[in-house]
């Protein structure tokens, strides 16, 4: 709380000493805890960096470490700390803030002389800010004063989350504009290219099919990979020896450590320390499994099967809540034991039976089916003239 306290203070001193002078060319760009480089601020940014060269964009990277490597890959200039009133300065005098999360603490007032844009980091399958069951009277407050009310605009994918937006965010309908992921440009300009894994990876053996295992972290730790009472991880190695099929397992960040022991010849680890930011990969892969996580929404533009592993779907629900019906939204089989599983993985990368289903639910939560970051730029420069 002290600290908090510490960087509200520093923030409004900023503030003050910026008095509303911010520079329209100048556009700043955030992630979730101001330390991460991902979502759909990293690709903006890019985006932005490469094709608006009269706009200088920063991006808040409050890991030292972290910032290093970055200007070693993308040029010095660009990431910034706002740690210290004089980084917190050059933020607040960008005239544009992007967001992938939420907002800093010390940025109270801070959307009165810019325009806050939240492209927030997936679409709201479960319940998110002020939605979720277990935030307080006091959190919601924080979270409606610190973020929503400073919010110029909030982007969705469909109309269909429009309302889920305004009512998780505390808005009116008027601010969501349903202008897409700029993450997902990656997806819809590289659809069809394939072999990009094997940079990443060394001794790949070769294969003909690959699947995406990525589950969704619990609060709790108690998150299980392959949650069969008859799960035979031989008889899975062999499956895949077979079929020549690579699985890769994407574990979040903080359960990293549950991959290692499935580590097999074609079963690979492909968690945070491997490859950071997942989105843009999602092309090399024909089939995903997954159970709560929106990744599948992403992966549904590829219009590829998905395979679902809801097993402690009445607990995991009942604590975090869904915006949508959980089994009409998620178009693929969920198998409960090692064979169906098996049978399912068959027929997801060799007969495909959910496909029109598949549609439905991807109609419904993508409907920006095009490259949107230039459309979200030019939505910002129009405002400004």
């Amino acid at each position: 709380m002290l600290k908090k306290i510490m960087l509200l203070i520093k923030g409004q001193m900023a503030l003050w000493s910026v008095r509303g002078r911010t520079d329209p060319k100048q556009w700043i760009f955030s992630s979730v805890n101001n330390t991460e480089f991902n979502y759909n601020s990293k690709y903006l940014f890019l985006y932005v960096k490469e094709h608006f060269k009269q706009i200088h964009p920063y991006y808040v990277v409050n890991d030292r470490e972290k910032r290093e490597e970055l200007e070693k890959k993308y040029g010095r200039g660009y990431f910034i700390e706002t740690n210290t009133i004089h980084g917190m300065c050059k933020a607040m005098r960008c005239g544009v803030w992007f967001t992938s999360a939420g907002l800093p603490v010390y940025a109270v007032g801070t959307g009165k002389h810019r325009m806050i844009i939240n492209l927030w980091h997936g679409v709201p399958l479960k319940k998110i800010v002020l939605m979720e069951a277990h935030r307080s009277k006091l959190e919601n407050l924080y979270y409606k004063y610190i973020f929503s009310d400073n919010y110029w605009r909030i982007l969705t994918t469909s109309e269909e989350l429009v309302p889920v937006m305004a009512q998780s965010f505390g808005v009116k309908t008027d601010k969501i504009k349903v202008l897409g992921q700029p993450r997902n440009d990656m997806i819809l300009e590289h659809a069809e290219e394939r072999g990009r894994l094997a940079d990443l990876v060394t001794d790949l053996p070769e294969y003909k099919k690959a699947i995406l295992y990525a589950p969704t972290y619990r609060d709790d730790g108690s998150l299980k990979l392959f949650p069969f009472e008859d799960m035979d991880i031989g008889r899975l190695e062999n499956y895949l020896e077979d079929h020549q099929i690579l699985l890769c397992l994407r574990a979040h960040i903080e359960d990293t450590g549950i991959c290692s022991k499935y580590v097999r010849h074609r079963i690979i680890d492909l968690s945070s320390d491997t490859i950071e930011d997942i989105a843009e990969y999602l092309p090399e892969f024909d089939l995903l499994i997954t159970d709560y996580s929106s990744i599948y929404i992403d992966f549904l533009l590829l219009d590829r099967p998905v395979i679902f592993l809801p097993y402690d779907k009445e607990v995991y629900l009942s604590e975090r809540g869904m915006n949508f019906e959980y089994d009409a939204v998620t178009p693929g089989d969920k198998p409960e034991n090692f064979e169906a599983f098996l049978e399912a993985v068959q027929r997801g990368l060799y007969a495909d039976v959910n496909d029109k289903e598949r549609r439905r639910v991807n109609e419904k939560l993508n409907q920006v089916t095009t490259p949107c970051s230039e459309k979200i730029c030019r939505m910002i420069l129009n405002e400004m003239e």
